[in-house]
């Protein structure tokens, strides 16, 4: 693989790949309720959390990044059969 463009896999696998980051927390602030059960309030940190990751410009690119790795690492794979298979 390092005659490809592997250069780039341990950059891409450090990407999200699983699902996006605001879904995963809605579920944990929809859990509780949004509050703490310690001091029967808010709670702010998740709260705060959510609103950070369900901002329009993170999640576009959280998007553009799972959508890119989600192509490369397929485009990588077809590429070293490729190659594996020329050289037999």
């Amino acid at each position: 693989m390092k005659h490809l463009d592997a250069a780039k896999l341990g950059w891409v696998s450090r990407l999200p790949a699983a699902a996006p980051a605001k879904d995963a927390l809605a579920g944990i602030v929809d859990a509780d309720g949004g509050r703490d059960e310690a001091d029967g309030g808010r709670d702010e940190a998740e709260n705060s959390y959510y609103e950070a990751v369900s901002d329009p410009r993170f999640v576009r690119i959280e998007t553009a990044q799972r959508r890119f790795r989600g192509r490369y690492l397929p485009r990588l794979r077809r590429l070293t059969e490729r190659v594996r298979s020329n050289e037999l």
